[in-house]
């Protein structure tokens, strides 16, 4: 039966090639890859998380394969990324982003809640870390940086204005943030915490700002790793923070 398998092989790939007829190009493309990635095995290890609220992380520290294939098979978009220990990206054109929505909250207004672990890598290394994105990385976000992380909007950062929080020099270290945003009104609540969602004080921010004029179009979670690795990603399905405004 040996001779059989390339006839089975080749017939079951004309078989996915006719299915991904049915998409759009975008589409086909994507099914393309999440297809080659199954056939290769590549794979990021995820798991169920339920505390402070049930989510999926995603452990990129244990990723098989190849980058692309790997997060192809794991629901992200990427580019210019490399496997090392981690997600591995050298400039803001190292990219990913999720492939689905990854909002926090379903109905009403957006909500998106994470957590990172991640390692920069020098003293000039930043993390930009959007929710909820559009695929253009529009939205607004955070900028992870050696001793600080600023707030972003619409592709420009700045230093929070109702809640700021430093920290000791993390290059070379791992460490661990707790992020979030809500649209509120016209705007967006973006706020987060140093250390894991799962052991922060959820009725209190280290860094925050309310009322931030930003373009809330987008619903995906995207990375921009410039000279960094990142551990693990864990994308919440319900909302973490208590504390401010929910207009």
């Amino acid at each position: 039966m040996k001779f059989l398998q390339p006839f089975m092989i080749i017939s079951m790939l004309f078989a996915f090639g006719n299915c991904a007829e049915l998409f759009s190009s975008k589409d086909k493309d994507n099914n393309e890859e999440l297809i080659l990635a199954i056939l290769a095995g590549t794979r990021c290890p995820s798991s169920a998380v339920t505390t402070p609220t049930t989510g999926t992380r995603y452990d990129f520290a244990n990723c098989s394969g190849d980058a692309n294939l790997a997060l192809a098979g794991s629901g992200f978009q990427a580019s210019n990324v490399t496997l090392s220990g981690g997600l591995v990206g050298t400039s803001n054109n190292s990219t990913i982003v999720t492939n689905a929505s990854s909002l926090s909250n379903t109905g009403g207004n957006k909500k998106a809640s994470i957590e990172i672990v991640y390692q920069l890598n020098s003293a000039s290394s930043t993390i930009s870390a959007l929710l909820p994105a559009t695929t253009s990385f529009g939205g607004p976000g955070f900028l992870i940086q050696p001793t600080k992380a600023d707030k972003i909007a619409d592709g420009n950062s700045s230093v929070f204005g109702d809640l700021t929080s430093t920290w000791a020099s993390s290059v070379g270290q791992e460490k661990t943030l707790c992020l979030e945003v809500h649209e509120e009104g016209s705007g967006a609540h973006i706020f987060g915490w140093q250390g894991a969602c799962s052991t922060v004080d959820r009725g209190t921010y280290q860094f925050e700002e309310e009322d931030v004029s930003v373009n809330l179009a987008g619903d995906r979670v995207a990375l921009r790793i410039n000279g960094a690795t990142i551990k693990t990603l864990t994308i919440y399905n319900q909302s973490i923070g208590t504390a401010g405004s929910f207009r």
